[in-house]
């Protein structure tokens, strides 16, 4: 019999779930939609398909983070409907309590986390850079002529004379003096044809000038190579547009951090901002459980007074938006080093999830 009630309410929970999480990715979309749609106007000829594609595309970010919202209404609504069609005097009656309904719930929104920041964490992740890569397509968006990858750094330097494609396997950082190893620098003309190559074991970022040390020449219309002890180039490349790319973690993979964290460390930039990121997705799966039991703690106990429905609803939405905001206020003291990154990270969901309980614990058994 228990077996059967704890297959009902689950069943129903993730029902409930899907139709929160649909309806407001929905209203969300829809408010994107209308947002791109004016940015589009001030713009010619952007597609409306192109536009619909964008606020598409931000929709699985979108569905992150209001995915601990979603579960406090969800929560909400299937206790308020637990309540009030009676299910929880009829279970009783058969000898479960509400730790019974509560406990496979937590476990249920426990792996929906997991799936959150395992599974779908890449997908979102993709689906953002897609976005930036298509507002840069059309137009909305300048497009960023450097970018990180596995196989080093890159970027595109537009000169008078035509552009300059240069990679570097390793960039080093400290105290503001920016040095690449493995250089390689593509000199196209104009009309993007080959003019020279050059490949350089270092190289240093001053302002406004790369300087390549040691540098070997190949020049393919003569097909002679030559050393040449120094190589400058002028470039609009600096140290604030490199942590400016850099500081993006939002459109990262959940799998992909631990790497770029280690790459940036070796590199002696900041990692602050990714290693706070990181440690908040860790906790997320936790968060979550603190929504439902926040929405569990209001909710749950019967009530028999009038406008009482109004009241918990108040409740729940106030104290769930207010753990919320309180994540956000550690999230900002462990980026400026007030906190440590555990507690910055897990410490909301630490400090709510043992208070739900006990007040719970006093309700449930007395």
């Amino acid at each position: 019999m228990k077996q059967i009630i704890t297959r009902y309410t689950l069943s129903r929970f993730l029902m409930i779930f899907m139709a929160v999480l649909l309806t407001l990715t929905a209203i969300i979309l829809l408010f994107d939609l209308v947002e791109l749609l004016r940015q589009a106007a001030k713009r010619e000829n952007i597609a409306f398909f192109d536009v619909l594609t964008l606020a598409l595309l931000k929709s699985p970010q979108m569905m992150h983070i209001i995915f601990p919202f979603v579960v406090l209404i969800s929560g909400m609504i299937f206790f308020l409907l637990l309540n009030r069609s009676s299910e929880l005097i009829v279970m009783r009656a058969v000898g479960m309590s509400a730790w019974n309904v509560l406990i496979p719930l937590g476990v249920l929104v426990f792996c929906l986390g997991l799936l959150d920041i395992m599974a779908f964490s890449p997908i979102s992740s993709s689906t953002a850079r897609r976005y930036e890569r298509l507002e840069e397509r059309i137009g909305m968006k300048s497009s960023s002529p450097f970018k990180w990858t596995e196989d080093g750094f890159w970027w595109r330097e537009i000169t008078e004379n035509g552009t300059l494609v240069i990679r570097a396997s390793q960039v080093n950082q400290k105290e503001g003096q920016i040095s690449l190893e493995n250089v390689s620098v593509l000199d196209l003309s104009q009309a993007d044809l080959y003019r020279k190559h050059i490949e350089s074991q270092k190289a240093y970022l001053n302002q406004g000038e790369l300087l390549l040390t040691q540098a070997f020449v190949v020049d393919p219309e003569t097909e002679k190579a030559e050393i040449k002890e120094k190589i400058s180039f002028e470039t609009t490349l600096s140290l604030e547009r490199l942590l400016e790319k850099f500081d993006e973690p939002q459109t990262m993979s959940f799998w992909r951090f631990p790497h770029f964290i280690r790459f940036l460390k070796h590199a002696g930039f900041s990692v602050r901002q990714h290693e706070v990121y990181f440690f908040e997705l860790t906790a997320f799966p936790l968060f979550l459980v603190a929504m439902l039991l926040i929405s569990a703690l209001f909710t749950l106990p019967p009530s028999n007074r009038r406008g009482g429905v109004f009241l918990r609803v108040l409740a729940v939405l106030g104290t769930g938006f207010g753990l919320y905001f309180f994540s956000r206020i550690t999230n900002v003291m462990g980026l400026n080093g007030s906190l440590p990154l555990f507690l910055a990270a897990w410490g909301p969901a630490l400090i709510a999830i043992p208070i739900c309980i006990s007040c719970l614990l006093h309700f449930e058994d007395g």
